[in-house]
């Protein structure tokens, strides 16, 4: 198998990504957005409601974790867990909600 190379510009770029969706994660984790998702797909706006988050900060987390693919994201703003995001619901067997 062919190993791909960066150039370092991007592999920097790719660590400080890193950084910036790990935040991303804890702050859906402390919202517990996944938890939310559970019965299924809701709205960016149903979820600000519930989670007492602001509505447009929010949809912008939801959505870099959606290009992480810890969510996905419909057309008509509606998220929902992945594979990836279910290990973020505090009930999961392996959960690293904490």
């Amino acid at each position: 198998m062919e190993e791909t190379v960066l150039r370092p510009s991007l592999a920097l770029r790719k660590l400080v990504n890193g950084f910036q969706v790990s935040q991303a994660i804890y702050a859906a984790a402390t919202l517990g957005i996944a938890d939310l998702l559970i019965a299924g797909p809701k709205s960016s706006d149903a979820l600000a409601i519930e989670s007492g988050a602001n509505p447009d900060a929010l949809y912008r987390l939801l959505r870099a974790l959606a290009a992480a693919g810890v969510f996905h994201e419909d057309d008509a703003r509606c998220f929902a867990l992945t594979e990836l995001g279910d290990a973020l619901r505090s009930d999961a067997p392996e959960t690293v909600a904490g």
